[in-house]
């Protein structure tokens, strides 16, 4: 006669491993966290074939445009010339210097090599980008001194003691488009697409490089005053792009500059 505690002890066994395998066959497959993707290199040797490509189209356009008989084929030829700009910018000129250092002395010309200050990060890539400015003289004044001297006042807003998302609220609702923002020590960019604003800048912070960051977030843009320059916005700004027009420096003075370095 078999033992009745053998039995149950064998009875207890099969129900626990017919348990564990019923839980191993119906729990939904957890696959392993995915690996972490690897950080593209920026493509500094195709970087002044890129800027060459710019250039011709520009140039294409601004045939166009000097053909151009009415105000309408004008203004859409300015529309073209906006986006060309803004694409030309984000996809192929920022990206390439997305990692190069920040210092406040940094004034290099090339991308990941040496180091860049916020205000010759800002005049470098516009120079880049075909715009005929004073790239030295620029990136060392005041940040609105800088603004001032791309665009003019109907295109200019200013903000002070303004709370940070407030103020990326603020310039959400100017529209998507291209501007320059200067702060009480720091310069950099703004880009709105589709609503969404980044900052793009050569930030003193954190890991101190050229970043492409959330606008609402970013440590940098915190600042008491706030001045914004609507670039892309600004017809003058475009043509004088497309007719390769020389932004003179200084420009007249509307405003009292603000105190204070930028780093």
């Amino acid at each position: 006669m078999k033992c009745p505690t053998a039995t149950l002890i064998k009875v207890v066994f099969l129900l626990v491993l017919l348990g564990s395998l019923t839980y191993y066959q119906l729990r939904p497959f957890q696959s392993e966290p995915a690996a972490p993707l690897a950080q593209v290199a920026p493509d500094t040797a195709g970087y002044p074939q890129r800027l060459r490509a710019l250039a011709q189209r520009r140039t294409a356009l601004a045939t166009r445009y000097q053909q151009a008989d009415t105000g309408p084929e004008k203004a859409a030829l300015q529309r073209q010339a906006r986006q060309l700009l803004i694409t030309a910018l984000h996809t192929d000129i920022w990206p390439t210097w997305y990692g190069t250092p920040w210092a406040f002395y940094g004034t290099t010309q090339t991308p990941q090599r040496g180091s860049i200050a916020c205000g010759y990060f800002v005049t470098t890539t516009l120079r880049d980008a075909g715009i005929r400015l004073e790239r030295v003289a620029l990136a060392k004044t005041t940040s609105e001194s800088l603004v001032k001297n791309l665009t003019d006042e109907a295109h200019i807003h200013r903000y002070s003691l303004v709370p940070q998302r407030s103020f990326v609220q603020q310039v959400q609702q100017l529209g998507d488009g291209l501007y320059v923002v200067g702060l009480d020590f720091h310069v950099g960019f703004l880009l709105v697409d589709k609503g969404e604003v980044r900052f793009i800048h050569s930030t003193y912070l954190g890991e101190s490089t050229v970043v492409d960051e959330e606008a609402a977030t970013a440590p940098a843009l915190r600042s008491n005053y706030r001045v914004v320059g609507c670039l892309s916005a600004d017809p003058h700004f475009i043509e004088s792009w497309l007719k390769q027009k020389q932004f003179v420096y200084p420009a007249p003075k509307s405003r009292p500059a603000p105190k204070g370095k930028r780093t």
